[in-house]
């Protein structure tokens, strides 16, 4: 498309919502308000759906992460519970605490 075109197309729609706004303010209002909502609402859905898929994505991760490192994570602290009997020691009187209460 020619520069001269678009500027042409331009002034042209800029001169009709001038004309619109003088002749009848109430429709141009509405017609104002009512692409002010359709983009809310288009720039909503994009909003949400690159959120949707961030979250979900994260999710996923954190889901992957903790089902295959929970059971590690466990066999490391049983081992260091182990090498040393004062913690381990410790950390039966505060389990068999916590089951008291």
């Amino acid at each position: 498309m020619k520069w001269s075109a678009f500027m042409l197309g331009g002034l042209a729609g800029a001169a009709v919502a001038v004309y619109a706004a003088r002749k009848r303010p109430g429709m141009f209002a509405w017609a104002g308000a009512a692409a002010g909502e359709a983009w809310d609402g288009m720039k909503g859905r994009a909003v949400n759906a690159v959120l949707d898929r961030k979250f979900r994505s994260d999710k996923a991760d954190h889901d992957s992460k903790h089902s295959e490192g929970s059971g590690d994570s466990w066999n490391q602290i049983e081992e260091m519970l182990n090498q040393d009997p004062h913690v381990k020691r410790q950390a039966e009187e505060i389990m068999a605490e916590a089951t008291k209460h």
